[in-house]
């Protein structure tokens, strides 16, 4: 039977009614709840707010301030936020994380109220406002503490850490802390108020309460008061009850009283941080006074009677400052100063630097605590250099308290800056300045406690060379393409502009350095260290110089003092290499340590800082004697023999032997680029010539190795550093030799290698060859390298497509206006038409074309007559140097004549061509405008001193006067100006901008003579030299003359300086008009050059012919056109040439006496066409008349007869 299902019409099933029905009383729940929820938050929000505004206002009571005077206050809103996050300086975590979980656990203890149990309302809307009854229960329940532990004083002496406090470790430690008080009482910090004295409990519970509620956008002032309010009650306060500090005895606060001040303590931390961008001191005092009061005993004033809790209470101290470290505050600490350091007064520095010093101290000198040290205080940029400035005591301080032994001993260890941190794998520019300011302050601590450094000199120098590598990885070899100007590191890839300012303190730094005492520190070993040998006797040759004139040298200021001090400190004999010192030897690994440190440190810096280094390091007394000493007697046969193995070991393990090697050598190359040749030659300072002999010929055999054996390919090589080193000293003393010989002779050849095995690789262009003509190319016989320079010349004719055959240009000149037509018509050819074959005629007088056939002959002779133009002083282009030589050099007033500098490129042009086509000018050319035709005056350590005889050697002596001059220099009245007569009016130039106000004193003499010299040689004809240099660089190219230092120059310009070879001469002469080799009047003439002519004769007669009083400097073969002798009977306006008539005359000796034309001219003298380098002589009848005839001839110079 079936029961009907009860209806419920359109509204649905029972079952689906009843579900909505539930549906909505769930809902319903779940709203009620919400809203007891939003209650219950609100009303416990509002209480929250109520009870942080009364603890406010308790706090406020205590201190007697009064919020409402501040405008900040006035600016929040009533809202409590939470506390403001807060991270340390390297963001790795919270603020939270550094509160004691003691701490956090009694302050969420206190924060509980009885009404936010209440979790039912009487009703949705009911009264939110807290109940009398519940504050009443609230303000009761933080009266109680809540605390678990109760230790003692007992306890807390066996809990702490059982080092020494940081104070009272002696008395100089104490006085210092006293000087720092007083530093600290001179901020004159604000005083609070005088109001109601409180308890030392009642104050304690109401900072607890401040401090759960603090946020510190809203109580940063409040904090700030509090602050001072602490630091009055503890320094003014003598009564146990109402001290806060106090409570440290209390037995049941004491713990807790602890807890409260590291959080205080840490809360200054955070507000210093927080607080570093603003520019008022005021606000850092009390927060620095905070850490520096209460973590020293000695200051509590109500503790001063209470001697015997004196080590207990000191140990409280120390475990707050050693929770502080672990907290970070050493971070905090590092960025407050390198921020503020140069706006901090002296009173923040102190008490920056004592609070450091006892976290230190406290943490028992952990490596923790030093990695915290030199990580965040020794990467201010110049720390020490402001310590030392405003409060030297403050460095006293961190001597006494061994934190530079402590240092040493435990980053000295290879690697180990990099294990504690110090040096990072990154190589970030921030990294890279960091280390940076950690070296440059180190090194004034280090001098600052010389006395510790000379007990642990290894070990410094160890630690100096960690950090260096570091920085020499990250900034050697920086391109300026890539790179910022960095003022201490040159050209540095990274963020140049941070600490830009500082940086010149720390430039001022790394000048302590070259510090004479910190110097005879690190070469300790090589000043003290007495021969293994006996020194061997001075050559006869150094001996006689050294003796010439010795006495009338006069010295003065303190580089004549450093010259005086060297040449009676070095040792009377010379020093050759001899061995004898193992390499496993101590004083060999520390020297080389030592050396490997400048070595870094002049890779580093700017080239200006290097030579400052350099300069320090070489005026120190007999270090670099002693060096050289050194390198004799290390190794088995001695440091030459040592350093030319090292090439083939691995750099790691030859880097310290090199680094002796290269730093001795830079040395060596500045000082001989500031010494003059007379104390070079006869001073002998500061090598004698003998052991000079020596070190170049071990140079140029180093030199040869490193290359020949291709270990030095470019500049990008791994031992470059050492080549580069090695090859400047090099060529400095082969730039003396050639100016004055003091090496014995062919002692710059290779002796090793064939020069034809040299020469043949470089046709074939291998790299070693080239690059050893392009560094070292006197190796080379200078025949060879001739021979070398004209085959360049042969192949660059082949590469442009040059024959003789081919003309590129016809030119008409007129003969009275040669300089102006041949500029004219030959200054728009490009430099390869130049190269090429240009036919010459010429006009005369009348306008008419004159007779004559050029091959290449008219034109030497155009060449010639024009170069003879052009250098006559009279024209002004070029004036000769003062003396017996009288050589030529630009002018400095060329300006007075039109175009002055095209000429000069012209000048430049035809001297070129003549180089090129291998004709010899007789042009003597001053030697410093040699070197400025080959651009050495831009090469490293040129020294213009050096040329400046070259130019006057009177007004040299004057200046090397100034050098030497005893008295006070200021006293001659004299400026950086130089004063010059033009065309009878003085006028005044500046050497330097503003030196008419510069007055030349005793300290900047040196600069002055230098700067003087390079006006005369550069400054004055700079533009007529670059004219004149463009000009033959666009004939002649730059790399075909590096072979050839300026007096082989000359000589490739103007011929060989030595004697006519006559055999040469016959092997490759051309006879004409029927003249032989066995011709009567041939043979009278060789022998008439060869009995009856000097040196100087047998020279005129060359001039004669060839116009050039030297030979070619590949002999006669490669003279153009060839040298010819031509049998003759008639003037020269009547030759019509060789007839069939006058060659068999001539040839067979025929008597001309008969002839008609003879007769007319029986006294007829020879003459020459120096154009064809043609010699025209008559059939003289004896030898008596031809050896008259041609004297005569020579000694009227008949010069040139058209033929």
């Amino acid at each position: 039977m079936f029961t009907a299902e009860p209806s419920y019409g359109k509204g649905g099933s029972v079952v689906e009614k009843a579900r909505i029905a539930r549906e909505e009383r769930a809902h319903q729940r779940q709203r009620e709840l919400a809203a007891i929820k939003i209650q219950s938050y609100a009303r416990g929000y509002f209480a929250r707010c109520a009870v942080a505004t009364r603890w406010r206002e308790e706090l406020d009571n205590l201190m007697g301030w009064d919020a409402m005077d501040t405008k900040s206050t006035q600016q929040n809103n009533t809202s409590d936020q939470n506390s403001t996050n807060f991270k340390k300086p390297d963001g790795s975590a919270s603020a939270t994380d550094y509160i004691p979980a003691h701490t956090k656990q009694v302050s969420t203890e206190e924060w509980r109220f009885a009404s936010f149990g209440i979790n039912k309302l009487t009703g949705a809307y009911s009264n939110l406002s807290i109940a009398k009854s519940n504050s009443a229960e609230v303000a009761a329940k933080n009266e109680t503490l809540t605390t678990n532990n109760q230790n003692t004083i007992e306890q807390v002496e066996t809990n702490a850490r059982p080092i020494s406090p940081p104070i009272a470790l002696n008395n100089g430690i104490q006085e210092n802390y006293d000087k720092f008080k007083n530093a600290m009482q001179s901020q004159n910090l604000p005083q609070v108020k005088q109001v109601k004295k409180v308890s030392g409990e009642k104050i304690f519970k109401i900072v607890k309460q401040f401090l759960f509620i603090y946020n510190y956008k809203r109580d940063r002032e409040r904090f700030l008061e509090l602050c001072k309010y602490l630091v009055y009650n503890t320094e003014s306060e003598s009564s146990l009850k109402y001290s806060y500090v106090a409570l440290c005895i209390h037995k049941q606060l004491v713990l807790p009283w602890i807890e409260q001040i590291k959080l205080i303590l840490w809360e200054c931390c955070k507000t210093l941080d927080q607080t570093q961008k603003s520019s008022e001191n005021l606000l850092l005092s009390p927060y620095l006074k905070m850490l520096v009061l209460f973590t020293d005993v000695s200051n509590w004033k109500v503790m001063k009677k209470q001697s015997a809790l004196l080590p207990v209470l000191s140990q409280v101290c120390t475990s707050i400052s050693s929770e502080l470290f672990k907290q970070g505050c050493l971070c905090v600490i590092g960025s407050l100063l390198n921020k503020r350091i140069t706006t901090m007064d002296s009173g923040l520095i102190s008490a920056c630097i004592v609070f450091t010093i006892r976290v230190i101290t406290a943490s028992n000198f952990s490596d923790e605590s030093l990695t915290g040290f030199m990580s965040n205080m020794l990467t201010v940029p110049a720390l020490i250099w402001h310590l030392t400035k405003k409060l030297p005591q403050c460095v006293a301080f961190l001597h006494e308290s061994c934190l530079i032994s402590h240092l040493i001993a435990l980053f000295h260890v290879e690697g180990a800056c990099q294990r504690h941190g110090v040096i990072t794998s990154c190589s970030s520019s921030r990294n890279v300045i960091d280390v940076l300011c950690v070296v440059a302050n180190l090194v004034q601590l280090l001098v600052a406690d010389i006395e510790t450094t000379r007990q642990k000199r290894a070990e410094s120098v160890a630690l100096l060379n960690q950090l260096l590598k570091f920085l020499c990885k990250n900034t050697a070899g920086q391109s300026m393409n890539i790179s910022t100007w960095h003022p201490v590191l040159g050209y540095f890839s990274g963020n140049a502009t941070e600490h830009t300012e500082a940086m010149q303190f720390v430039r001022k730094q790394l000048q302590f350095l070259w510090e004479p005492s910190f110097v005879k520190v690190v070469f300790h070993d090589v000043l003290t260290l007495k021969p293994l040998h006996d020194e061997t006797s001075l050559p006869a040759q150094a001996e006689q110089i050294s003796t010439k004139t010795k006495s009338k040298t006069k010295l003065a200021d303190k580089f004549n003092a450093y010259l005086k001090r060297i040449a009676s400190s070095r040792p009377q004999m010379s020093m050759l290499p001899t061995g004898g010192r193992k390499l496993e030897y101590a004083e060999v690994k520390n020297t080389c340590c030592g050396c490997l440190l400048y070595r870094r440190a002049l890779t580093i810096v700017t080239k200006q800082l290097a030579l400052e280094m350099l300069t320090g390091l070489t005026f120190m007394d007999e270090v670099l004697c002693r060096m050289w000493r050194f390198i004799c007697e290390i190794g088995p046969s001695g440091g030459l023999q040592l350093f030319l193995s090292s090439l083939t070991l691995p750099p790691d393990i030859a880097e310290p032997y090199f680094a002796v090697f290269t730093l001795f050598c830079d040395m060596t190359a500045h000082i001989l680029s500031i010494l003059d040749d007379i104390e070079f030659y006869e001073q002998q300072i500061p090598f004698h010539l003998e052991e000079l002999v020596t070190i170049s010929a071990f140079l140029k055999q180093f030199v040869f190795k490193a290359i020949w054996s291709r270990i030095v390919k470019d500049s990008q090589s791994s031992m470059y550093y050492v080549f580069d080193s090695a090859h400047t000293l090099l060529m400095m003393l082969y730039d003396r030799d050639a100016r004055r010989s003091f090496t014995p002779q062919n002692h710059w050849l290779c002796k090793d290698i064939k020069p034809s095995t040299i020469r043949g690789e470089v046709e074939k262009s291998q790299p070693r060859a080239k690059l050893v003509v392009e560094k070292i190319p006197f190796v080379l016989p200078h025949k060879e390298r001739v021979i070398l320079f004209r085959s360049f010349i042969s192949a660059d004719r082949a590469s442009i497509g040059i024959t003789d055959e081919d003309i590129s240009a016809h030119i008409r000149v007129h003969r009275s206006r040669l300089v102006d037509d041949g500029y004219t018509q030959l200054k728009t050819l490009s430099p390869a038409s130049m190269k090429g074959v240009i036919r010459v005629k010429f006009v005369n007088d009348l306008g008419l074309d004159e007779a004559g056939i050029d091959q290449d002959g008219v034109f030497k002779e155009f060449l010639e007559e024009i170069i003879t133009k052009v250098f006559n002083p009279d024209m002004n282009l070029f004036k000769v140097t003062s003396g017996e030589e009288s050589k030529l050099y630009p002018s400095p007033l060329s300006h007075l004549q039109d175009d002055h500098l095209d000429l000069f490129a012209f000048i430049g042009r035809m001297l070129g061509k003549a180089v090129y086509e291998g004709i010899v000018l007789d042009i003597p050319f001053a030697n410093f405008f040699l070197r400025n035709l080959l651009s050495q005056q831009h090469t490293k350590l040129y020294s213009p001193i050096d040329e400046l005889p070259s130019l006057d050697s009177e007004f040299y002596k004057n200046l090397t006067w100034i050098k030497r001059y005893e008295g006070d220099i200021s006293d001659l009245g004299l400026s950086f100006t130089y004063e010059e007569d033009a065309m009878g009016k003085v006028e005044s130039h500046d050497l330097v901008p503003g030196g008419s106000a510069i007055a030349v004193t005793n300290e900047n003499r040196i600069m002055y003579i230098h700067t003087l010299a390079h006006y005369r040689l550069h400054t004055q004809i700079r533009q007529q030299t670059r004219a004149f240099v463009s000009g033959f660089r666009s004939i002649i190219s730059h790399s075909w003359t590096t072979m050839f230092s300026a007096p082989e120059l000359q000589r490739l310009i103007s011929g060989d300086n030595i004697d006519l070879d006559l055999t040469d001469l016959k092997r490759h002469v051309v006879y004409y008009g029927g003249f032989h080799s066995s011709h009567r009047v041939v043979r009278w003439l060789w022998d008439i050059l060869e009995r009856d002519y000097t040196a100087q004769d047998r020279a005129g007669f060359l001039k004669f012919v060839t116009s050039c009083s030297r030979p070619p400097l590949l002999g006669f073969a490669h003279l153009q056109p060839q040298f010819s002798i031509r049998c003759v009977e008639v003037p020269d306006d009547e030759d019509t040439g060789d007839t069939m008539a006058t060659v068999l005359r001539g040839f067979f000796r025929l008597s001309s006496s008969k002839s008609r034309r003879s007769q007319q001219h029986p006294h007829r003298l020879p003459t020459a066409s120096t154009c064809f380098n043609l010699l025209k002589l008559p059939n003289y009848p004896n030898k008596e008349i031809l050896k008259e005839k041609l004297k005569q001839a020579i000694a009227n110079n008949t010069g040139f007869e058209l033929s």
